[in-house]
């Protein structure tokens, strides 16, 4: 098997752009599918991969849902103006993982963003959302949660790239406040006898 070089990864990951504004080109089916394909490897949480993805081409289903793609007195226009977007879901009936289900939802949509980019699409993850009211139009049943909507197209736009915090203020070494790799590190906090205990019954475990 073999790979983009890391400095090609490096790039795609730095070239990628929220994009908002969207050609009226449709997306070819082979493309899409190269987008859905990426979000159908994404890691998840014991590998239950509980995602559920709506494409939406529709356009009687893609205005519906614009109108709803609002958070208070916003709304995303870009919504309106893409050609395809994807209700990212999830299924919430297992108790123990759906715990993990933002997680596996929201990192299967950024596979999708990453692969849309490197086709040359532009895509925009949409979190603020009248989700109840998507739902409905979407006819979501009551086990499947809708996590966001990711907008897909050919862009009409190349946004510059957007500040980045340098390193230096958002890596911190073994313990939060240590900025040097070299800095000594606190030593272990024991807190109390039973979590002594429960972590000395944990087993160790591979899945």
């Amino acid at each position: 098997m073999t790979f983009p070089s890391p400095e090609a990864t490096l790039e795609l990951l730095r070239g990628r752009r929220s994009v908002r504004r969207y050609t009226a080109e449709p997306v070819p089916e082979a493309l899409l599918e190269q987008v859905l394909e990426a979000g159908r490897w994404a890691p998840s949480a014991s590998n239950r991969q509980p995602w559920a993805f709506i494409v939406i081409r529709d356009a009687a289903i893609r205005q519906a849902v614009a109108e709803h793609a609002a958070y208070y007195f916003l709304r995303w226009a870009h919504v309106d103006e893409a050609p395809v977007i994807i209700a990212l879901c999830g299924d919430t009936r297992n108790r123990v993982y759906r715990q993990f289900l933002h997680e596996d939802v929201g990192l299967a949509g950024g596979q999708m963003m990453l692969q849309a980019a490197a086709l040359g699409l532009g895509s925009c993850w949409v979190g603020g959302l009248e989700k109840d009211a998507i739902g409905q139009v979407l006819k979501l049943p009551a086990h499947i949660e809708l996590v966001g909507l990711l907008t897909l197209g050919f862009p009409a736009e190349s946004p510059e790239p957007p500040a980045r915090k340098p390193l230096a203020q958002m890596v911190h070494y073994e313990v939060y406040g240590n900025r040097s790799p070299q800095a000594a590190t606190a030593g272990h906090v024991i807190t109390g006898p039973l979590g002594v205990l429960l972590r000395k019954l944990r087993l160790r475990v591979r899945f």
